[in-house]
């Protein structure tokens, strides 16, 4: 059997005396994370996504929203938190009490009877979401809820 030569010395006179070193540079894109500590931070609107959710009256139309937050020291990170309501926008229900304030104060009245496009409404809405943490019976994390999200500027929006 012949000699053997460290690998580097190999690779180098495999490759040629013109060999440069180098480090072959990758980047890992951003990890996605729920896992947000409780706070106020900066964030805006990403997607209001439909489903449907079986009920004990069946099939019934739900919409999740989804948050961008940028939180302190996690910057490395994709923060995301996300809330879930019944696609309803009867007076009293909980979407439409929880998009007032994203919205003109007269929007519904001027769009009574009308059908909007939620996600064109709400997507891209810049502004601050307040997260609490909620622990189940035998849960080893916190879930994170989205108690509120009060926008920087609903003017323009339709």
């Amino acid at each position: 059997m012949g000699s053997l030569e460290p690998l580097e010395e190999r690779s180098r006179n495999h490759l040629g005396p013109n060999l440069k070193e180098h480090m072959i540079n990758v980047e890992i894109p951003k990890e996605v994370t729920f896992d947000l500590p409780e706070g106020t931070y900066a964030a805006i609107v990403t997607t209001a996504k439909p489903y449907q959710k079986q009920s004990g009256k069946g099939k019934q139309d739900w919409i999740r929203i989804v948050f961008e937050v940028s939180v302190p020291g996690m910057e490395n990170l994709e923060c995301r938190a996300g809330r879930n309501f019944v696609l309803s926008f009867k007076q009293g229900s909980d979407l439409r009490n929880y998009l007032a304030p994203m919205l003109r104060p007269d929007f519904f009245t001027e769009n009574s009877a009308k059908n909007v496009d939620l996600e064109k409404l709400i997507v891209g809405l810049t502004g601050k979401v307040t997260l609490s943490h909620f622990c189940g019976d035998g849960n080893t994390k916190p879930f994170v809820v989205v108690n509120s999200f009060e926008p920087i500027d609903v003017e323009g929006k339709d």
